[in-house]
């Protein structure tokens, strides 16, 4: 999201676009409030769950002003310059942009530790380069990186759509005018060609929008090209005002009214489970539309939108939108378990910062003339030092932080990392788990916090069976079969349990075949990944799994899943009848050829180390609790695996006691991020799991 610049010789209206009074439109300021009240809103109480689509209409506003501007220079200079509007530009959007991303990331240096210092040095960068959005476009389309902690300059990747989109458009239009100019075409005419181009980059926008939403749903909600249709329609109100200025008068409320209407039942009615941009879009741009367009040539007094209050409100509404998203996640790191007051000390510091950053940054230097050429051709001397100043003060960010992502930064309470030592006993287990919950401060931790980002798999784990997973592991039946024949299926819940199932098996002369895949749960059930393609290969790796085990029959098939899981069939999260269902039939019907069948208990779900172990939290910071969900789920997996053959394992006093579950146990770190052991931990699990397996592996297979 971001904000309009002004030709120089306008005198601006006090409010967050900077439009020139002649043309000042109190009902998209508070359009611009209610977008940005919306957002903040969502965020930090996650009601109303649609409250994200204030960022589309963000977009409309942009594009119906800034092409607005640009046309208007046009109309009366009959050029455009485009070194002045970056001029504009750059002093509108960089200093706030920057001065936020500054204290962002000084912020997180001061709070994190290790890998999510660097993470945060390299969004930083990229968010300072205005590609965010294409950063988290990648990261979003990594399965590891879904459950990780949420970047504190998320919110950028919105800037960064318009700045790219800004690139590109005022160069176009400018040629289009050029060549209409050319043919003779001045005036209306000239708009013509100009809504026609747009037309076209509008529906090209959303046909790639349409396939993107299908292949590859994270790109497409971050995507420069799947969103640029939101912006043009803006620009297309502003190429056809003078047709919406030919509206009656009486008419025009209600153009407005439809549109705040429509506006509150996409905010209402729109969930993260949306397809988006297309078409879960199409109401707030459409609606956004009405609200502008029935103002466009007339009176527009709408009291929800033009009063005071709320003016002032749009007036700050790029700062509210900078501030508001490090200041929740910052907020939330520093006071976890902080309950009501997390969310009232972010809307506090939220308005306190964007008043002071609005009065004292945003809209002097907007008014200044800093960067604007002179009549003579020479710098203002009062402003002439500014652009050598804020080029020095973005190199220095730059450096900082590119050297900052490339080192990974130690925790200064961890200088070096405790060796994990296994258990002997549960009652062993018990007391350690006992003593973690007792800590008062950090002890020597293995794996080292700064390392925890950058855990993964051992040996391949996890990586899903060709050829339906292209760069997945040969999952092909080879001959000869080996002697004992282990067989370890399901989700990256079961590759987490690989390394204590190798540690008991393989001594004894087992051979483990890993056939996990992550975010690919073993269950007779199409599911949905947070990664698209993990979604598209997972019936084919099922498949290949299948064929192995039918093929060989293992005499022993080790099975474990995440419980929560999304089935296609129904478009959202299973219920738990759904879960169970498909879980009894993969155990009836996909393994009826093994020779014995072990469900581990997937660990309860707590919080992410790396979000939790800060440099001022202490270890009662981390403690987490299973889920009512969690203690049902397991409940229903008693009843799945607990027939003829199949055994079920349970897990949760391996993590747990009286219900408490500490983030390290006898110096080591239990989970790398929410639900996933590290293999440390796993490790240290080895002999309570040897000790769990003996007597199934004693008995006799009928």
């Amino acid at each position: 999201m971001a904000a309009t610049v002004v030709p120089p010789g306008e005198r601006v209206a006090p409010w967050l676009g900077g439009a020139p009074v002649a043309g000042y439109r109190p009902d998209v300021q508070g359009l611009r409030a209610f977008a940005v009240v919306v957002v903040i809103l969502e965020h930090v109480f996650h009601r109303p769950a649609g409250g994200f689509i204030g960022v589309d209409v963000f977009f409309v506003i942009s594009g119906f002003l800034i092409t607005g501007l640009l046309l208007k220079e046009h109309d009366r200079a009959g050029r455009i310059s485009i070194a002045d509007f970056y001029r504009r530009r750059i002093r509108r959007i960089v200093p706030m942009a920057v001065l936020v991303l500054a204290c962002t990331y000084l912020a997180s240096s001061l709070l994190f530790l290790g890998e999510r210092v660097q993470s945060t040095a390299w969004d930083t960068l990229w968010a300072a380069l205005f590609a965010a959005n294409w950063r988290f476009a990648f990261v979003g389309t990594d399965y590891w990186q879904t459950d990780g902690p949420v970047s504190p300059l998320r919110h950028y990747w919105s800037l960064s759509v318009e700045e790219q989109f800004y690139v590109v458009w005022p160069v176009l239009l400018l040629l289009v005018l050029g060549l209409a100019a050319r043919r003779g075409r001045q005036g209306s005419r000239s708009r013509w060609t100009v809504g026609a181009v747009l037309g076209t980059v509008v529906l090209g926008s959303i046909a790639f929008a349409i396939r993107e939403v299908s292949d590859q749903p994270t790109v497409a909600y971050f995507s420069t090209f799947s969103r640029a249709w939101e912006l043009g329609v803006g620009a297309l109100l502003a190429v056809a005002a003078p047709l919406l200025a030919r509206i009656p008068a009486p008419a025009r409320p209600a153009y407005q009214w439809l549109g705040l209407t429509g506006l509150v039942v996409s905010v209402l009615t729109i969930t993260a489970q949306t397809p988006f941009p297309v078409p879960g879009a199409f109401l707030s741009v459409i609606s956004a539309a009405l609200v502008i367009a029935g103002g466009v040539g007339g009176q527009r007094l709408m009291v929800p939108l033009t009063n005071r209050a709320v003016r002032y409100v749009g007036d700050i509404s790029y700062s509210l939108y900078l501030w508001h998203f490090p200041l929740l996640v910052l907020i939330g790191a520093a006071l976890p378990g902080g309950g009501y007051a997390v969310p009232l000390l972010v809307l506090a510091a939220t308005a306190v910062l964007s008043v002071l950053s609005y009065h004292l940054v945003e809209d002097p230097i907007r008014r200044s003339s800093w960067l604007e050429r002179r009549a003579a051709g020479r710098p203002d001397r009062r402003t002439g030092g500014a652009p050598v100043r804020w080029v020095a003060a973005l190199v220095a960010l730059a450096a900082t932080v590119a050297t900052v992502a490339t080192v990974t930064v130690r925790s200064p309470s961890s200088p070096g990392a405790a060796e994990a030592e296994t258990v002997t006993s549960e009652n062993e287990l018990t007391g350690q788990i006992r003593a973690a919950l007792d800590a008062t401060d950090w002890p020597l931790l293995a794996p080292s916090v700064g390392e925890l980002g950058e855990l993964g798999f051992t040996q391949g784990d996890a990586r899903g069976c060709k050829p339906a997973v292209p760069n997945g592991n040969d999952c092909a039946v080879t001959r000869p079969r080996p002697g004992k024949l282990a067989v370890v299926v399901g989700d990256s819940i079961a590759a987490a349990w690989l390394p204590s199932v190798r540690a008991v098996l393989e001594p004894m002369g087992w051979v483990v075949q890993d056939l996990t895949y992550a975010g690919c749960p073993f269950l007779a059930s199409d599911t949905v990944s947070p990664v698209d393609r993990i979604t598209r290969a997972c019936p084919g790796h099922k498949e290949a799994v299948r064929a192995f085990i039918k093929a060989l029959e293992p005499e022993l098939v080790i099975v474990s899943n995440a419980y929560r899981q999304r089935f296609t069939v129904t478009g959202g999260n299973a219920s738990l009848p759904e879960w169970e269902r498909a879980a009894r039939t993969a155990e009836d019907e996909w393994l009826a050829a093994a020779g014995k069948v072990v469900e581990l208990q997937p660990p309860p779900v707590g919080v992410d180390p790396k979000t939790c172990i800060t440099r001022i939290s202490a270890p009662r910071d981390c403690i987490s609790t299973p889920s009512a969900e969690h203690q049902l789920y397991a409940k229903a997996e008693q009843r799945i695996w607990s027939g003829k053959g199949s055994w079920h394992i349970p897990t949760t006093d391996w993590f747990c006691v009286a219900g408490r579950c500490p983030i390290f146990v006898g110096g080591v770190i239990v989970r790398r991020d929410a639900n996933h052991i590290t293999v440390e931990y796993a490790r240290k699990l080895a002999p309570l799991l040897r000790s769990a397996l003996a007597p199934i592996l004693d008995s006799a297979t009928d």
